[in-house]
């Protein structure tokens, strides 16, 4: 068997931007077939997703943690800290309970969608599994469920903050138009 490097450079998706990807491939004896062992990104360098600031400190810190866990390929340790992250964010809203999946179901009575509830018992499982059974996930289980937390934070955190700072500039209009016609 040979293994080869192939450098690739292609055009994101999303944002359209030149992106360099090296594929380690692993050609059988026949030096016709083969099968891609690895596809990495080296151009531009991925960054870590992060929460949006008006996340609580605390809850962005643990997920910024996953986040570099998850680019280091170290799933395990970014499911654990992802359910820290969730905990944490039950602990900020005031969720009772003699555990984390009581107090995520507690997140119901203060207002967060069923939604919302079920995603965040996501983060949970791979957390557990990943801590006491020692599962592996892949790379797209642990992206998924960083992205259910991301948008849990989106609806609880930053859609009331973009509200309120509309109203506040819906106020600060009418107050104004008042003013001038005094």
């Amino acid at each position: 068997m040979r293994t080869w490097l192939r450098q690739l450079i292609a055009s994101c998706g999303h944002c359209r931007k030149t992106v360099v990807l090296h594929q380690l491939i692993r050609f059988h004896d026949d030096g016709k077939t083969g099968e891609v062992l690895r596809v990495i990104q080296v151009w531009p360098e991925r960054q870590p997703r992060k929460l949006h600031t008006s996340a609580p400190d605390a809850v962005r810190d643990l997920f910024a943690e996953g986040a570099r866990a998850e680019a280091a390929e170290a799933y395990r340790a970014a499911g654990a800290m992802h359910r820290a992250a969730v905990e944490e964010l039950c602990k900020d809203l005031g969720a009772e309970g003699s555990s984390l999946a009581r107090k995520i179901d507690d997140l119901v009575n203060r207002g967060v969608s069923s939604e919302i509830v079920t995603d965040l018992h996501e983060a949970r499982f791979l957390g557990n599994w990943s801590l006491h059974d020692g599962l592996e996930f892949s790379p797209e289980e642990v992206a998924d469920v960083a992205e259910l937390i991301a948008e849990a934070v989106h609806i609880l955190y930053v859609q009331p903050e973009e509200r309120q700072l509309m109203r506040n500039a819906r106020k600060a209009r009418r107050d104004a138009f008042v003013a001038g016609n005094t």
